[in-house]
């Protein structure tokens, strides 16, 4: 069973927790926390998919449940408790973990011993 009793310090760890995993970490997790964040700070935007509660390890998914529960609870936005660079920081590891802004760039040719073969060759860049 899962308590949401918080204090004011367990709201303020529990929110620099999850955005420093937002904006630093790699994988689920990070994915999940940085959409959950996300869809918090600007719901219009990023609407709240609750698989980013279901897959979210215990620890994240306890903190993400507090956060919410707090903002529901005080009918506070997570805009008056995290930055806009903060905010950034999570939306570019998103954009970073979802490989977003992959452009591919032909670099030259491979040419095959048959010399009437030859292929392109790509390279992705952001």
């Amino acid at each position: 069973m899962i308590t949401l009793k918080a204090s004011a310090n367990d709201i303020e760890r529990a929110l620099h927790e999850l955005q420093h995993l937002a904006a630093n970490g790699e994988g689920s997790d990070a994915r999940h926390t940085g959409e959950f964040l996300l869809a918090l700070y600007a719901g219009d935007e990023n609407p709240l998919n609750l698989q980013d509660f279901a897959n979210l390890c215990p620890a994240r998914m306890h903190q993400a449940l507090q956060l919410l529960a707090f903002l529901m609870t005080t009918g506070t936005g997570l805009d008056r408790f995290i930055s806009e660079e903060a905010i950034d920081q999570v939306k570019d590891n998103l954009s970073a973990i979802r490989c977003e802004g992959f452009v591919p760039t032909p670099v030259g040719k491979i040419t095959y011993l048959d010399t009437t073969k030859t292929q392109d060759v790509v390279a992705g860049s952001s």
